[in-house]
């Protein structure tokens, strides 16, 4: 009996500590395939994007720092793509017409994609709104911002500036 409530109590405690586990820097991107927002195409694919330094943030209308980190990243998104660097956006609004409204205001150029039911969310472990996670060109996340602000925006450029120049 002591020795099933042992193995009990070490099977909860594992699940526990997988489930807490955020993802981090030296983490794999997650292989992800999600809808595109208001916007007919294939589906976004995010192992796609191997090749490419690719910046994936997590936003909604209702985040008052999305409103500076969108087109932040939307100005970088347009200074960079030329040399292999991406952003994919994916919402995280309930409803789809909160989130066109806020584009409407606050229009960008890059990627945007719907996280049904929170799957994204949930394999990247988003703890604060916005979050993004800068990966390198071989699938890596280099690099996890939490939140937004304009030291935020001169730290991502310079690092995806490093993330450029290495090899993919």
């Amino acid at each position: 009996m002591r020795r099933a409530v042992a193995a009990l109590a070490a099977t909860i405690a594992a699940l526990a500590a997988a489930s807490t586990h955020a993802l981090e820097a030296g983490s794999p991107l997650p292989a992800i395939t999600a809808p595109r927002l208001a916007s007919p195409g294939a589906p976004v694919s995010l192992a796609s994007l191997k090749g490419q330094v690719v910046y994936v943030d997590f936003w909604a209308s209702w985040c008052v720092p999305c409103r500076l980190s969108m087109p932040t990243l939307d100005a970088m998104y347009r200074k960079y793509s030329s040399k292999g660097f991406a952003v994919v956006g994916f919402n995280k609004d309930v409803s789809n017409a909160d989130a066109e409204r806020f584009l409407q205001r606050v229009p960008v150029s890059f990627t945007l994609a719907q996280d049904e039911k929170d799957a994204a969310a949930k394999a990247f472990d988003v703890k604060a709104m916005p979050s993004g996670y800068l990966v390198d060109r071989k699938g890596v996340v280099r690099k996890v911002h939490r939140g937004f602000t304009a030291e935020t925006a001169a730290e991502l450029e310079h690092e995806v500036e490093e993330l450029l120049k290495e090899p993919a």
